[in-house]
């Protein structure tokens, strides 16, 4: 009887310690959530661009942890959807295919330079600077639309290939009207809308034709930013913006030719001091050979 009351005695001990030991290897070998996390988080693209639905890549990986559908990663497409099921052992659901989200586009006519785009686009695929045009990287835009929201004039919009080709065959198709083609009206809208808080109106009357420079300069025309608002305003569809250009440029000859006037006076009054210096010293040493003589 004590020999059997031993054996159970010992049976219990040794099932409480396999079972002590399967709950510690359990704990000690099973790969922590965070762990599982960071390995999804690196598969996804890192974008950043919250098209997903979550604020960015680690958020959503927490989620796709937490049993989120694997395919709410447009950027990442198919690949990475077949890429979390494999990791994951799961199923990866409908596949996403091969994926061409729209562009952002920013008409730079109405860029005022900002900035605020460039701030706001996750994968850095807007280059500029303050107060100069920007410009969107095709191939590296995700098509998120972050940069929507924070522009001021409404200049973003997102375009397809096929929208953005046809876009560009009306940009050339659509005339130019000059300043001779629609009078000013003198309505003092584009006054209201200048970011540089110029004169628009006083400035393309002393800019046409580029024959009064002095002027344009007085009213500011290095500070134009050429951001096209005035254009937009005008009731008279003037072209402003090309006015400015225009004068600008024959501004910037005008001051090229006159540094290389300025120099070569420069250089001529150079010259002639120097030979002044020479003619004085010339005629020193012949003073000095007469006297010379005339004491011997």
């Amino acid at each position: 009887m004590e020999l059997f009351v031993t054996s159970i005695g010992v049976i219990c001990g040794l099932v409480l310690l396999i079972t002590g030991l399967l709950i510690w290897a359990d704990r000690r070998y099973r790969p922590a959530s965070d762990d599982v996390v960071e390995a999804v988080n690196a598969l996804l693209p890192q974008t950043q661009c919250a098209q997903c639905g979550y604020p960015g890549c680690r958020p959503y990986a927490q989620a796709v942890v937490d049993g989120a559908a694997l395919d709410l990663c447009p950027p990442g497409g198919s690949a990475t959807q077949r890429a979390l099921a494999h990791l994951l052992g799961r199923e990866p659901g409908p596949p996403l295919g091969d994926l061409r989200p729209a562009k952002a586009h920013i008409d730079e006519a109405r860029c005022i330079g900002c900035f605020l785009c460039v701030d706001a686009c996750p994968v850095d695929a807007i280059v500029g600077a303050p107060k100069w045009l920007h410009t969107v990287i095709e191939d590296t835009c995700t098509g998120c639309e972050l940069c929507l929201d924070p522009c001021p004039v409404d200049c973003i919009e997102m375009v397809d290939d096929s929208a953005r080709a046809q876009a560009n065959e009306l940009a050339q198709r659509t005339p130019t009207i000059t300043a001779a083609e629609a009078p000013c009206i003198r309505c003092n809208l584009c006054v209201a809308v200048c970011p540089e808080q110029l004169l628009p109106q006083q400035l393309w009357w002393v800019s046409r034709g580029s024959t009064n420079l002095a002027a344009a300069q007085k009213q500011g025309l290095d500070a134009c930013i050429e951001c096209g608002l005035c254009n937009q305003v005008c009731p008279s569809d003037i072209d402003l913006v090309a006015v400015f250009t225009a004068a600008k440029s024959a501004l910037s000859t005008t001051r090229a030719t006159n540094a290389l006037a300025e120099k070569a006076a420069t250089h001529f009054t150079q010259r002639q001091h120097r030979l002044d210096r020479e003619v004085r010293g010339s005629e020193a040493r012949r003073a000095t050979r007469i006297r010379s003589k005339t004491w011997s």
